[in-house]
């Protein structure tokens, strides 16, 4: 049994942007899907206040110090390169760094230049330095990383995955329920029409879902299943429907219902929603991007520029197509299920 103790702030669990619960709550991040199906491996948690300051830090240091003091930990873990500003020096507790994310171009995004980023940078340069292994979602990533002076060698891609017990291709008679219920609470039909389904965070980092919607005809309906501050600017529509955020068992409901699934954002290298999308084998259509080293054109997906006619000649190949790509994408879902990824990460830290 290996014991863990994860470092981070209550924010950053989830996201780094600060969103409203409801755009929280229904898509539990990274470190909760690990948690839940390592096995032989038990999570401590030490939740630390949001470090915009030295004070804050040092006070946060002494915190995780008394910590440490009080428990047997085989390593610390981070997520947040911020989280480094509160361990000591002269630390002897092995560190793994999980890198989830562009770090600097998520923050500067989000907030612009201010003292935090500053510190940001810092604990991120930090973490390439000091850390014993680096857990990387996509080989871009550890790319960047090691331009960017990692010293490790210690070094794993693990990316973001999929519950199989949610994520399945469902069963047409179950489709057709799916579709009826659908129906009924949003009073719309859906027969005769592409239904073109997104799920996840609808923050600004997301703002092609405003020009995916640009794109909407007469004979499609636009389904967002998620929350956040972009979702007041998607345009009002009849055939637009905003489910804001669900639980998570119901996510599967909205992907298996899709003639065809949308990821707006050509930054990440893997997205938990690119995994449940190809868990369901249904047609992705997906910007030019980082996530070309999981997904291959007209094989996994239909790349599109992010453009008003990139987005409906995407669209409108892959419903026409979509069906040829259906077994290459249940094949690469098999690799990407949080089971099997948690035993990967239980392996990499063994």
């Amino acid at each position: 049994m290996k014991n863990i103790l994860k470092v981070g702030d209550s924010t950053y669990a989830l996201s780094l942007q600060n969103f409203s619960k409801s755009y929280l709550s229904g898509f539990p991040q990274r470190e909760q899907h690990l948690i839940k199906h390592c096995k032989n491996v038990k999570f401590n948690l030490f939740r630390h206040k949001l470090l915009n300051d030295v004070e804050t830090i040092i006070k946060e240091r002494e915190k995780l110090n008394s910590f440490l003091e009080d428990g047997e930990f085989d390593y610390v873990m981070i997520d947040n390169p911020l989280s480094m500003l509160i361990v000591e020096k002269d630390h002897e507790i092995p560190i793994i760094f999980d890198c989830i994310d562009w770090y600097d171009e998520m923050y500067l995004r989000e907030f612009g230049i201010n003292k935090r980023y500053y510190l940001l940078r810092y604990g991120f340069l930090e973490a390439l330095e000091k850390v014993d292994k680096v857990i990387c979602q996509s080989p871009v990533i550890l790319d960047s990383l090691r331009k960017w002076g990692l010293k490790t060698k210690k070094v794993a891609i693990i990316p973001n995955g999929y519950d199989t017990r949610l994520f399945y291709p469902y069963a047409k008679k179950k489709i057709k329920k799916l579709k009826s219920e659908f129906e009924n609470k949003y009073k719309i039909s859906t027969t005769d029409k592409t239904l073109i389904v997104y799920t996840g965070k609808v923050g600004t980092w997301y703002d092609q879902l405003i020009t995916i919607s640009e794109t909407i005809d007469e004979s499609q309906i636009f389904i967002i299943v998620g929350d956040g501050p972009l979702l007041k600017d998607i345009p009002k529509k009849e055939n637009i429907i905003k489910c804001s955020a669900v639980k998570l068992h119901e996510v599967p409901n909205y992907t298996n219902i899709s003639d065809v699934l949308v990821f707006p954002v050509s930054e990440d290298c893997s997205p938990i929603a690119i995994s449940e999308y190809l868990a369901v084998g249904k047609p992705i259509v997906v910007p030019y991007g980082r996530i070309r080293w999981l997904l291959k054109d007209k094989i996994n997906a239909f790349f599109v520029e992010k453009t008003i006619p990139g987005w409906k000649n995407g669209i409108q190949l892959a419903s026409k197509e979509g069906s040829k790509i259906k077994r290459n994408n249940i094949k690469l879902a098999q690799k990407l299920s949080w089971q099997l990824l948690s035993r990967q990460f239980y392996d990499f830290i063994s």
